[in-house]
């Protein structure tokens, strides 16, 4: 009797090492929709999260977790018993969406429906060592990338006349893509511009004029967009767009399911403006122009405001103007302006432009601005015939205490001539080549030769003044011994209309050793 006893208490302790209660899921998370693309899931803020913790009479464990999604009782994917990693021993333990997805081997990509994650844990025997936990979710269907629309017309920068735009405007677009199995609703916007706006500030700022939705087609037309001449503020440029919705109202594509901006315009009075040329003049910061101007409007135009920008610098304005304002330009015929500009020397740009108006004065409208590239104006001084630095001869440079010392003349002869402001000397190259390595003391300090006496590499000297004189430090040499100096100075000379010419001019100085002197010049044997 005693021996069925105890075989029944061993019996009774073995079922419970092996009862499914040694490790208790405490919590295990799934959020209820999840992307159709598993590996996705690590990017979905708390899609999944497992916590468990091993039950308080179960010895240190090893455990092996299976995590599999299942569908209508059927194994998707995910891992089985004989497939299951090991997990290192833990009291409590909480696994992320990270870790998780490890788990889920052969997961790719969901079918739109309903599905259930289970998890259960196993001992190395492979036998329950956890109850299994089941959470539902559901996937739904791929959200489609859809490319905008795209206007078809009024096309870019389209010029309307006044009877065209009076009568029913025909607007036309892309239908998005691919293809919706649900309807698309096209909503077409308009805006006008006002004066100092750009199509941006104007779509931002501005009502629509025009907004109309459209199903399933992609084309409409509107009628009364133009209501009479465009007068101050407004102009007579428009600007549209189509967005593209579905049933709920929310965008379809990219860029919001919106085209992108269109402008066009209603031509009033306009003048097309045709060989543009600006030059430079004898005189500094004043340029001269000459354009012609076309007047293809059906009656006669008055030439009524000129004006004049420069896009660097800024603040460039007219000098003289001919022929004189409110000059009438009779239709189909061309005038030649001619004038000049007041602006700062060497501007790259020129943008000019102007206004008429019609005889009755009901309305005027401003051209488009037309820039030109201007040449910087050539500055004559800086030419070899006019601008001369004569290098002095080597014999005519001194080297005396350590010291290279010499006299540079500039020559400067213009027509007109140029007044010098400033001259500046930049000492950009020094070398010193030694008869030998044993000619410089072994304490030479570099910071203490190679540059002007002033202790810097740079010398400036205002006024007109045309004879520099030049002094460069040089490292003390051993005696008798011989060396050969190089160096060169870009000398620059601003001139008082602030046009400016630089050179760069090197030089050349050899300081020969005792054998070459004199014999007087030898110095004494010390012995």
């Amino acid at each position: 009797m005693k021996k069925i006893i105890f075989f029944l208490l061993l019996l009774s302790c073995f079922a419970a090492r092996s009862q499914p209660n040694q490790i208790n899921i405490v919590n295990f998370t799934v959020k209820n929709t999840l992307p159709a693309t598993v590996d996705s899931w690590n990017g979905t803020p708390g899609a999944l999260v497992l916590t468990v913790q091993k039950g308080p009479q179960a010895r240190d464990l090893k455990p092996f977790m299976v995590l599999q999604i299942r569908s209508g009782g059927s194994i998707i994917c995910g891992n089985n018993n004989s497939t299951a990693k090991q997990i290192d021993p833990f009291d409590v333990r909480t696994f992320t969406t990270s870790e998780l997805l490890s788990y889920l081997t052969g997961c790719r990509e969901l079918k739109e429906g309903t599905y259930t994650l289970c998890v259960q844990f196993f001992n190395a025997e492979r036998k329950e060592i956890s109850r299994e936990v089941c959470k539902e979710f559901r996937v739904e269907s791929l959200v489609t990338n859809y490319s905008s629309p795209q206007n078809i017309a009024p096309a870019v920068k389209k010029q309307f006349t006044e009877k065209e735009i009076s009568a029913p405007v025909t607007f036309r677009w892309t239908p998005i893509v691919p293809k919706p199995k649900e309807p698309v609703t096209y909503r077409l916007k308009v805006w006008q511009l006002m004066q100092g706006q750009n199509a941006s500030t104007a779509m931002r700022a501005n009502e629509p004029v025009v907004t109309k939705d459209v199903d399933n087609l992609t084309q409409t037309t509107i009628s009364n967009l133009y209501t009479g001449p465009c007068r101050p503020p407004y102009l007579c440029d428009f600007i549209w767009t189509v967005q593209a919705l579905n049933r709920e109202g929310k965008p379809m594509g990219n860029n919001n399911g919106t085209s992108e901006p269109t402008a066009f315009a209603v031509t009033q009075y306009i003048i097309q403006l045709d060989s543009i040329k600006v030059t430079c003049t004898n005189t500094p910061g004043v340029y001269a122009f000459s354009y012609t101007i076309t007047n293809p409007n059906p009656g006669p135009a008055t030439l009524n405001l000129f004006t004049v920008t420069s896009s660097a610098p800024a603040g460039a304005s007219i000098g003289t103007f001919a022929p004189p304002i409110n000059t009438v330009i009779n239709a189909g015929n061309q005038l030649t302006i001619t004038g000049t500009i007041n602006a700062p020397p060497n501007l790259s740009n020129i943008c000019i432009g102007a206004e008429i108006r019609d005889v009755g004065n009901t309305f005027w409208k401003a051209s488009k601005d037309t820039c030109v590239k201007v040449d910087a104006c050539r500055c004559d001084a800086c030419d070899e015939k006019n601008f001369v630095l004569n290098t002095p001869k080597p014999s005519l440079i001194n080297y005396i205490n350590n010291n290279l010392s010499y006299n540079q003349n500039i020559t400067v002869t213009t027509t007109p001539s140029k007044t010098i402001k400033s001259i500046t000397a930049e000492l950009v190259y020094f070398e010193l080549v030694p008869e030998n390595n044993l000619c410089i003391p072994c304490n030479k300090d570099a910071a203490t030769y190679g540059h002007f006496t002033n202790g810097s590499n740079s010398l400036q000297w205002n006024g007109p003044q045309t004879v520099l004189n030049i002094n460069i430090t040089t490292p003390q040499l051993v005696p008798c011994c011989s060396a050969l100096f190089r160096w060169c100075i870009r000398y620059k000379i601003e001139f008082t209309d602030c046009t400016s010419c630089s050179k760069l001019v090197c030089y050349e100085k050899k300081k020969e050793g005792c054998e070459k002197l004199p014999a007087d010049n030898n110095p004494k044997d010390s012995k």
